[in-house]
């Protein structure tokens, strides 16, 4: 058996599992994996206006199957989405989406290290970049060397992930047994898929608190073009514990969920899929990894057919300065 490096030299600029990703799995991964909230997309919205960014075009990059572009798109008259995988362009494109001024958006190939280069882009041309639950596997010194030359002055990065590899299956405080649930999913997330989890997964699981910043990387980006006095991160729901003493649920949002349903979203998870690679004699049995996980949830909710669950999340929002 052959176990990935948890450490490879360096911060792969991409998730190989999902970029080598077939057809018929991209168009699983844009099945069961959810979209984001609104109260998400209003948070980097509302910054963006407030710091006098303007909505004119907007670059989502590793966009996947295309979910948070085509959630973006519609604040912006132009939109582009750019992703190194050639079958989540594929289910993109078949899947199309508008901007708010009713054109298409742009969907190429591409990486966060280059997207200056494509033609679509371009230096000095875009009001914000996204980035959902990917930027842990840029190369982070040549990612922020790119927004510096990309972005309008007062344009705005947007990075955002859900604290865990796993998409954090955080029972809610109301769930029945959930001390017993949380201990089950920290296990299987820990421990059990520890050996296959990466580098740049740690960084998410960790949200982002140490994922290099423009003023902490090997060629640093001057503050007089991204300032570090408008640095903003805000954190919600760390390890499932609700942020909010207003609010009943989780920022991300929280969801019933079925078993079946669970054991669908899990799939996509890059950390199962290796697993499964290395195993490839137990999966679909009763030996698999996702099958035992989900034997050992049933056995602990017993007579309950569902629960409710949510994520931790982390906002990163970085600016370009107004005058550079």
């Amino acid at each position: 058996m052959t176990v990935p490096n948890p450490n490879p030299g360096g911060t792969p600029s991409s998730d190989p599992t999902f970029r080598n990703y077939t057809s018929k799995q991209a168009a699983t991964y844009a099945t069961h994996r959810l979209s984001y909230p609104a109260k998400l997309y209003e948070t980097v919205v509302n910054h963006h206006e407030k710091t006098g960014g303007q909505f004119n075009r907007v670059l989502d990059l590793r966009y996947g199957p295309g979910n948070a572009t085509r959630d973006i798109a519609g604040y912006f008259e132009e939109a582009i989405g750019c992703d190194a995988g050639e079958a989540m362009i594929g289910t993109a494109k078949e899947m199309g989406g508008k901007t708010k001024g009713g054109k298409d958006i742009v969907w190429v190939v591409g990486s966060g290290e280059e997207f200056t280069g494509l033609e679509e882009v371009g230096e000095g041309t875009l009001d914000l970049i996204t980035v959902a639950m990917a930027v842990h596997w840029f190369d982070m010194d040549k990612f922020w060397a790119q927004v510096a030359k990309a972005l309008k002055p007062g344009g705005t990065v947007a990075l955002w992930t859900r604290g865990s590899t796993l998409s954090s299956y955080y029972p809610h405080p109301s769930v029945p047994n959930r001390p017993k649930l949380l201990e089950i999913f920290l296990n299987f997330e820990r421990n059990i898929l520890a050996p296959y989890e990466l580098l740049p997964n740690r960084l998410s699981r960790d949200m982002y608190d140490n994922l290099p910043l423009p003023w902490n990387i090997p060629h640093p980006i001057p503050s007089s073009i991204l300032p570090s006095s408008q640095f903003l991160k805000l954190d919600y729901d760390r390890d499932g514990i609700l942020s909010d003493p207003e609010s009943d649920d989780f920022f991300f949002g929280g969801r019933e969920v079925t078993l079946k349903q669970a054991e669908k979203s899990l799939e996509t998870a890059s950390m199962v899929t290796r697993w499964r690679e290395a195993h490839p004699e137990t999966v679909g049995t009763e030996k698999d990894v996702l099958k035992l996980h989900m034997e050992e949830l049933r056995k602990a909710m017993g007579e309950n057919e569902s629960m409710r669950t949510g994520s931790s999340t982390t906002i990163i929002l970085v600016k370009k300065a107004l005058e550079t």
